[in-house]
């Protein structure tokens, strides 16, 4: 009996390092440039590595000014986060936009974006081509200029969902509200400031694949052993 559930345990551990995160990108800035990194937008020249820190240095657009990781399209399951904080704003000193933005296609405009808005205690997620009410939000109370805070998103076209996290909050969109936050797919992938003075930091790109068929099935089958293996074992 003991055979079977090894079997089993090596099908798992077989599935198990096929759906293993891969890291794609990261950057702490600590080699003092902008290297792997492309900007867009207009006042793309204000874009710096100082002092250990990717900064955008404001300047009004009313269109985002966004930093692309160079060579890498937006993957099909991601996660994407950085250590963000807005210095300050040309409208006051609790106002300012930082944050993510993927399926860019710098040709058309269009993007998906998740950024907090620290004068209104939340971070915003919307998609162009835009919609009317087209913005979904994650409530961050207290949220401030001149603080650091961790912000990430996990995007799943796969299962079409997605979950937008700052710090301890948390929340996930999924059905017509996924499909409403992701209208892009592929296209690049990093940064986005709208007209503030900002920093980045830390930023890290994890592509997280599903199982392939072939090894959902090892995992079925490994599962169904362990099961069967069980069953003979209590009947004995």
């Amino acid at each position: 009996m003991n055979s079977i559930p090894k079997t089993a345990a090596v099908a798992l551990l077989a599935a198990s390092a096929a759906v293993q995160a891969a890291p794609l990108f990261s950057d702490d800035f600590n080699d003092g440039n902008a290297a792997g990194w492309s900007f867009h937008g207009l006042y793309s020249g204000n874009w710096s590595v100082s002092g250990g820190v990717l900064q955008h240095g404001g300047g009004y657009t009313g269109a985002p000014a966004y930093a692309l990781i160079d060579g890498i399209v937006t993957p099909d399951h991601f996660l994407l986060e950085a250590d963000v904080r807005i210095v300050s704003s040309l409208y006051g000193s609790d106002w300012g936009h930082v944050g993510l933005i993927w399926g860019v296609d710098p040709g058309t405009g269009n993007f998906n974006t998740s950024y907090l808005r620290t004068h209104q205690d939340r971070v915003t997620s919307w998609s162009t081509p835009y919609a009317a009410g087209g913005e979904r939000f994650l409530d961050t109370p207290g949220a401030t200029n001149g603080n650091i805070y961790h912000l990430a998103v996990d995007v799943n076209y796969f299962a079409q969902q997605m979950t937008v996290t700052m710090g301890g909050w948390s929340t996930t969109f999924s059905g017509a509200d996924f499909a409403l936050l992701n209208q892009n797919s592929g296209g690049g992938i990093g940064l986005i400031s709208w007209a503030d003075n900002v920093t980045y930091d830390n930023v890290v790109l994890t592509a997280l694949p599903v199982p392939e068929p072939s090894t959902t099935m090892l995992l079925l089958a490994g599962l169904g052993l362990l099961g069967f293996a069980a069953r003979r074992r209590a009947g004995a």
